[in-house]
């Protein structure tokens, strides 16, 4: 964990054992430093998390193994359902906000970009690429952009046409290997 991530209170709350509510009181005391998005939630301080855990001799365990999750740039009106699913998967961290950008962690090895994000850095995508070089770029929606700017950042990026999906991710993360497949039991032949 970095010292300028930071983490949702469900990350937060698992990572601690404790309940979502009782990260969000924490906060809200003051235990916890954090800051709200633009959509209402809530952005911990990873620093301000080790701190607790340091002051409170809590083991700590790491939320993500090193290189082993996705971050998803998505735009504020994402569906909420969609939202509550991707949230909930293991090694996702979402992002709405140019600000959360500082929080990603260098060694993620993926960054889902929706090409509808007004605040990037289009056609070139500099802002994403500069924090994360060694990422691979995927761009979802990109089937609204222009023809042009397609094939100016198909060098740069892999493009899917259609919005993002938990089984788009959960193929991503079974691909590098963050999630174990789950196969159905092979009925027994007598």
């Amino acid at each position: 964990m970095r010292s300028s991530s930071y983490l949702s209170t469900s990350q937060t709350a698992r990572m601690l054992g404790l309940s979502v509510g009782t990260v969000q009181r924490m906060v809200e005391s003051g235990v916890l430093q954090a800051y709200t998005t633009q959509g209402g939630h809530r952005r911990i301080l990873a620093a301000s998390i080790r701190s607790y855990c340091q002051k409170h001799g809590v083991p700590a365990s790491p939320l993500l193994p090193s290189g082993t999750g996705v971050c998803i740039i998505h735009r504020a009106s994402l569906p909420p359902a969609l939202n509550q699913a991707l949230q909930a998967m293991p090694h996702v961290r979402l992002i709405s906000h140019p600000l959360e950008l500082a929080g990603i962690a260098e060694d993620c090895p993926a960054l889902f970009v929706d090409a509808q994000v007004s605040w990037l850095d289009w056609p070139d995508l500099h802002r994403p690429q500069s924090v994360l070089p060694a990422a691979r770029l995927v761009v979802y929606n990109s089937a609204q952009l222009s023809t042009a700017l397609q094939a100016s950042l198909s060098s740069q990026a892999l493009l899917h046409p259609g919005d993002i999906s938990t089984d788009l991710v959960e193929g991503f993360l079974l691909g590098i290997g963050a999630l174990e497949a789950v196969t159905e039991p092979t009925p027994e032949m007598h």
